[in-house]
């Protein structure tokens, strides 16, 4: 589940119509005038395909895909947009892929053998998530209001700050150290706290 439509949508072009993806994304040039256009809305999709195709293009070409600036390597050979997407469809074959808030999936989807795994918008990066109908600290708040009454189990990523330590006091954490991969140079990507929590 996402309320991202685009990446929904592109989830579902990748399960229903893989060969059909990658044959629009072959035919794509990648190029600084077409990114933005794109990401201007300048050209239009005339359906579902040519819309997933779009939105893979703008996230391929991007910085840490967040389809804000144009990024092509000058050392590295340039990225090819055809995928095969065969073991992603396998994967997504029998998934549901669902398009709602987080309040609808918990309440639709709990039962006693539950196990959710949930990653929300980290505290602080609420601006990136502006085009979603946002996520902000009512949403913070609502999202663990809503995960202390479960019947399920629940594992939740979040990064380390004050605010959701605090929220989520009453339940068990384990810190993780991991790198974002924003740099194709491992040494050089930033390193960070994650806490994972969990009610069981």
């Amino acid at each position: 589940n996402d309320i991202n439509d685009e990446l929904i949508n592109l989830h579902l072009c990748i399960r229903n119509k893989p060969q059909s993806l990658a044959n629009v994304l072959n035919s794509m040039i990648i190029s600084r005038k077409i990114f933005h256009m794109l990401k201007n809305k300048e050209i239009k999709p005339r359906n579902d395909l040519e819309r997933a195709a779009f939105y893979f293009y703008l996230i391929s070409t991007s910085f840490g895909s967040s389809m804000g600036q144009f990024a092509m390597s000058k050392q590295r050979a340039p990225k090819r947009l055809c995928r095969d997407f065969s073991l992603h469809t396998k994967r997504l074959k029998n998934a549901s892929i669902e398009n709602k808030s987080f309040e609808y999936i918990l309440k639709e989807y709990d039962y006693n053998e539950a196990l959710f795994y949930l990653d929300p918008p980290y505290v602080g990066t609420e601006n990136y998530y502006k085009n979603t109908g946002g996520f902000g600290l009512k949403e913070h708040e609502l999202l663990c209001n809503l995960l202390k009454n479960i019947k399920g189990k629940f594992m939740l990523s979040y990064n380390d700050c004050e605010l959701i330590r605090e929220l989520y006091k009453d339940f068990n954490f384990k810190e993780l150290k991991v790198r974002y991969s924003l740099n194709n140079n491992v040494l050089k990507r930033k390193e960070s706290k994650e806490l994972l929590i969990i009610n069981f």
